[in-house]
């Protein structure tokens, strides 16, 4: 089974929770988390930082790169952004406070379920394909 962690912010005031795909890279490989309250300012162009929504995770590419072999690349190719893209070390959902918000809208929708099966079916599948759009709309990198 794969595992998360969750992460804060620089600044303190958010939280993401990262996801390990195929249980081979692990916290030891991030460095830094910033929010878009305080991904102000840093180096947008540095080999070792994802851009996602004012978003920035940075990783240890010397502890990812330990891992190139196990993750079929070869060292000297792997970026920041191909070990987020692939899984690896990513986002757990669409954005990094997904797993939250889900869980949040979700719980609303199951109380329809208690009162009209039907209506909570229709609504459940509304709700998805909404989130989809939205996702998309706003421009984050795992809804492209």
């Amino acid at each position: 089974m794969c595992q998360s962690y969750k992460m804060h912010c620089e600044c303190g005031k958010n939280s993401a929770d990262i996801f390990f795909g195929r249980n081979i890279l692990t916290e030891k490989s991030l460095s830094k988390l910033y929010c878009p309250e305080c991904s102000q300012g840093i180096d947008k162009n540095a080999e070792n930082r994802v851009w996602d929504n004012g978003w920035v995770l940075e990783l240890d590419m010397e502890e990812v790169r330990l891992h190139a072999p196990t993750m079929e690349i070869s060292p000297d190719s792997i970026t920041a952004e191909w070990v987020f893209d692939n899984g690896f070390a990513t986002w757990a959902g669409i954005t990094p406070d997904d797993v939250e918000t889900r869980n949040r809208e979700r719980s609303e929708l199951i109380k329809l379920a208690k009162t009209d099966m039907a209506a909570y079916l229709e609504v459940m599948k509304r709700w998805g394909k909404d989130r989809e759009r939205r996702f998309q709309e706003q421009g984050w990198r795992k809804a492209r």
